[in-house]
């Protein structure tokens, strides 16, 4: 599964990143995180199964959904508590359970 995070510069959220590797690699699994900017969503070689949105620009969400039209890919804003937490593990399972899993 590919999930991306994205935030204003994608800074932010590569702390949250390496926590959700860390927490998938204590539990065995093997996903393809990574982090971009807001703008930079549509420009990833290949579209992500979930893209999590920071909080703290939760109102581009609807612009996140535009770069995405047409795909299968499932768009959410992450928890404010767990992404202030860099709580890896509780955002892996938000993103499992967005994908079905």
């Amino acid at each position: 599964m590919k999930i991306l995070l994205c935030c204003s510069m994608g800074m932010s959220t590569s702390i949250v990143v390496s926590a959700m590797k860390k927490a998938a690699q204590k539990q065995g699994k093997s996903y393809d995180i990574s982090a971009t900017d807001i703008n930079s969503v549509d420009e990833e070689d290949e579209v992500p199964d979930v893209v999590l949105v920071g909080p703290q620009v939760a109102g581009a969400l609807d612009s996140v959904r535009e770069q995405l039209e047409g795909t299968k890919a499932k768009i959410a804003v992450m928890n404010k508590t767990d992404y202030g937490n860099v709580d890896g593990a509780a955002i892996l399972k938000f993103a499992e359970e967005l994908a079905g899993l």
